[in-house]
């Protein structure tokens, strides 16, 4: 079944997703002890297969993601991904540095992240339309965009949200760049839109 969204419902997503993933930017800000600073939410709507997969591929051919799953009003997927440097880098304003390789606390450390950022999207979403929205444990993956896509996302959508973010640490000089990327299924919008007497 093919779901078509108007211009009034893609507006309302879009500042559903920018007051979601403000409150999680502002969050992961909290824990690295930074300033994050995020840009306008991106829009994709009636997106072919594979389109998702090709934007996180515009971050560079390794990646790393941790995916959480939405339940409730908000149904889908949401994943914070950034190429694996920055991911490193994230890592260690943390506290927790790679190293030689992926493992242990440096990957506990972004999984805490995501689920962090998770959370917070869905408290601010979960006030908006005043209704409970639930929370999967988080999952960690790396790899290039597709790789990610297929091991996080459960369903292949045609509607995406993107919020990509920034941050730069004086201290150390390190840079760092994401983007949290929300998924919902297009059949549950309506429920959601209805929350916000879109519909």
């Amino acid at each position: 079944m093919t779901i078509t969204f108007g211009q009034r419902e893609v507006d309302v997503l879009q500042e559903v997703a920018s007051i979601g993933c403000g409150q999680a930017i502002t969050a992961l800000g909290r824990l690295a002890r930074r300033r994050f600073d995020m840009d306008v939410p991106e829009a994709w709507v009636g997106a072919g297969a594979g389109a998702i997969a090709t934007f996180l591929g515009g971050l560079g051919q390794d990646l790393v993601a941790v995916g959480v799953k939405l339940e409730g009003p908000l149904t889908g997927d949401l994943l914070l991904a950034l190429p694996e440097s920055d991911a490193a880098n994230l890592a260690a304003m943390l506290g927790y540095p790679v190293g030689d390789a992926w493992g242990g606390v440096a990957e506990s450390a972004l999984m805490e992240s995501g689920n962090i950022v998770g959370s917070a999207f869905v408290s601010a979403v979960a006030a908006l339309v005043k209704e409970k929205l639930l929370l999967s444990v988080p999952t960690f993956a790396r790899g290039n965009g597709r790789d990610c896509v297929e091991k996080l996302v459960s369903h292949a959508g045609s509607l995406a949200l993107a919020t990509r973010f920034s941050a730069w640490a004086e201290d150390t000089g390190a840079a760092l760049e994401g983007l949290i990327l929300v998924m919902p299924e297009p059949e549950r919008i309506a429920r959601l839109l209805s929350h916000l007497q879109v519909r």
